[in-house]
């Protein structure tokens, strides 16, 4: 299985009345989605899945996604994502078949402190709109690759 574990590009705090699911992208988020989403697309993965939290700044960011990587099978928005935990992001990965390719898009703490108990590391860092690029190995999940988009514009 290859999965990439994304979080949601940036988001805008200009208008203060908003909830906090329903905060939008700010211009740099929508700018670093954009950047990671050429990365992305360079792998030609066939997505067989895509979960993405509700959050609007989740779903803003796949939808920039979505017009650089065009082959997905299916994308799930899921409520329980919002927010999750690094155990339901895990409970989650054990559903997946192992023979595909799967994206999760959702928020910190849960993907950060996922990829830190993945990794025996406390001091990985998932800034917004990272990914983490994902395969089994003998059946344990190994992170190959955390690309951020400073990592990109470095370059």
């Amino acid at each position: 299985m290859n999965l990439v574990l994304t979080r949601h590009a940036k988001s805008s705090w200009d208008n203060l009345n908003l909830t906090d699911h329903d905060r939008p992208l700010s211009r740099r988020g929508r700018e670093d989605a954009k950047l990671i989403a050429k990365y992305l697309a360079t792998y030609e993965y066939t997505y067989k899945t895509i979960l993405c939290s509700t959050s609007k700044r989740t779903s803003e960011t796949l939808e920039i996604f979505l017009n650089y990587i065009h082959k997905v099978d299916q994308v799930n928005y899921l409520s329980y994502l919002y927010h999750a935990s690094a155990e339901t992001i895990r409970k989650e990965i054990m559903t997946l078949d192992t023979g595909g390719t799967y994206m999760i898009l959702g928020h910190n703490p849960g993907i950060e402190v996922f990829l830190r108990n993945l990794n025996n590391d406390s001091s990985l860092k998932a800034p917004t709109c990272s990914i983490a690029l994902l395969s089994t190995v003998n059946n344990s999940l190994r992170l190959n690759k955390l690309i951020t988009p400073k990592n990109l514009k470095s370059q």
